[in-house]
């Protein structure tokens, strides 16, 4: 560039000084020099111009303009990035050619939507799963293409969000949606088919049932002569003593089965929006600490920051075994007088929250993802001594998710433990506004 530069200086001061001579013979020393400088803008003009014109017409090779100096070397350029784009431009057009091959052979269905609703690319899957078609459908409103209140109750939640719901196709599939946020008021929406997943779901939850049902005649038929017996005082201390231990573990087993049932009834199922009835969860939680206190022998401190005006739309058993899972918990898995702290309130997001802190030996990162597991034990030998049976968090998780909300798990070694149940603020009711009820 410099050297251009430098060899379109050096013509103009040439001419320059050709003029200047001719000036000089001729006695015109600043009409001549002057008259050099006008026509040597104005061909720079011209050329200028003559390229522009050549842009505009969209730069073919063959009909650029003869040019020199600089302005050689912008056409050049021009070539070269012209050469560089076409390049660049078919490698996007075909890495975007294989994207939307592979993207539209995808097994789940996939949907781009704009801010409006409007279908903007669909692959072969959502012809299938949900009966859009990848052409004659584009620009189409989706929720005037699947009239289902389920979907379109999903579809008008602004966050992301997920859900399970028959196929429009009325096929018997059930699908698993996904609504992820693309960008620009973009929106990817997701189906996959999870029949075969929901029917082995399904199947386990019969399973269970049954087995526990069946296991409870049994269970009540063994508890009833062991009462008998263990009222009968003419047998021997030792078997006395036998029949405590039997005692205990057939108590151990009743509470099983009925953790087992309870589950299968909480488990791959939602409370609607406005479903349930208003529970008065500080006085539930007032109720349920009273009882500990006077049943579990421990002398725990509690410190209860309850909002009394504040009740849960939802089912009431199911929020007062959540409740009594985790109370429980913290009572079972601490120390005798240390001190557990249960709050009932707001969030700064309006969300109905329950807390539960105590003090025990905390929990270490690698268990907190799986705590929630069914019979899923941090310590097995500790656990079997505090009569937990691995599946209290199990169904907290599960009457949580009923109501549309989340558990979350905090805790490190040597600091106790947090948990946390967030409910969605839709589930709020405030008990002094008595049109709530």
């Amino acid at each position: 560039m410099a050297t251009l530069l430098r060899q379109e200086l050096g013509w103009f001061v040439l001419g320059l000084l050709m003029a200047i001579i001719i000036g000089l013979i001729a006695e015109q020393i600043l009409l001549i020099p002057l008259l050099f400088c006008a026509c040597y803008c104005l061909w720079m003009l011209v050329r200028i111009s003559a390229i522009v014109d050549w842009l505009e017409e969209g730069a073919a090779v063959k009909k650029a303009p003869p040019t020199l100096g600089l302005t050689d070397h912008i056409v050049s350029l021009t070539h070269r990035e012209k050469k560089y784009s076409r390049k660049q431009k078919n490698r996007y057009r075909t890495a975007l050619a294989q994207f939307n091959s592979l993207a539209a052979e995808l097994p789940d269905a996939t949907i781009l939507l704009d801010e409006n609703k409007q279908i903007r690319w669909s692959n072969n899957a959502a012809r299938l799963l949900l009966n859009i078609h990848p052409e004659r459908d584009r620009s189409q409103r989706i929720d005037n293409l699947i009239r289902d209140p389920e979907f379109q109750e999903f579809l008008a939640l602004p966050e992301a969000n997920e859900t399970e719901l028959a196929a429009p196709s009325g096929r018997d599939v059930t699908l698993y949606l996904r609504k992820v946020p693309s960008g620009k008021g973009m929106t990817v929406l997701i189906a996959s088919d999870i029949t075969q997943r929901v029917k082995t779901r399904e199947m386990r939850k019969a399973f269970v049932a049954d087995v526990s049902h069946e296991l409870r005649t049994p269970l009540t038929v063994i508890k009833g002569y062991l009462e008998i017996l263990q009222g009968d005082k003419t047998l021997p201390e030792k078997t006395h003593e036998a029949l405590d231990q039997v005692a205990e573990h057939s108590a151990r087993m009743q509470h099983i089965v009925d953790h087992l049932l309870e589950l299968s009834k909480l488990e791959g199922s939602h409370l609607r929006e406005h479903e349930g009835e208003p529970v008065a969860v500080a006085q539930l939680i007032e109720s349920l600490v009273s009882g500990l206190q006077n049943t579990t022998g421990k002398d725990h401190h509690f410190d209860l920051t309850l909002d009394d005006s504040l009740a849960l739309l939802g089912s009431e058993n199911e929020v007062v075994s959540a409740c009594h899972n985790l109370v429980t918990n913290a009572v079972n898995y601490t120390p005798a007088g240390t001190r557990v702290k249960v709050v009932w309130q707001k969030d700064s997001h309006g969300q109905p929250t329950l807390d539960v802190i105590d003090q025990g030996a905390g929990i270490e990162a690698r268990h907190l993802p799986r705590l929630s597991e069914r019979f899923y034990r941090v310590d097995t030998d500790r656990s079997r001594e505090s009569g937990g049976t691995g599946l209290g968090l199990a169904i907290v998780k599960h009457a949580t998710q009923r109501h549309g909300g989340e558990l979350l798990i905090d805790s490190l070694p040597g600091t106790g433990s947090h948990f946390s149940i967030v409910f969605p603020p839709s589930r709020s009711i405030d008990l002094r506004d008595v049109s709530n009820f």
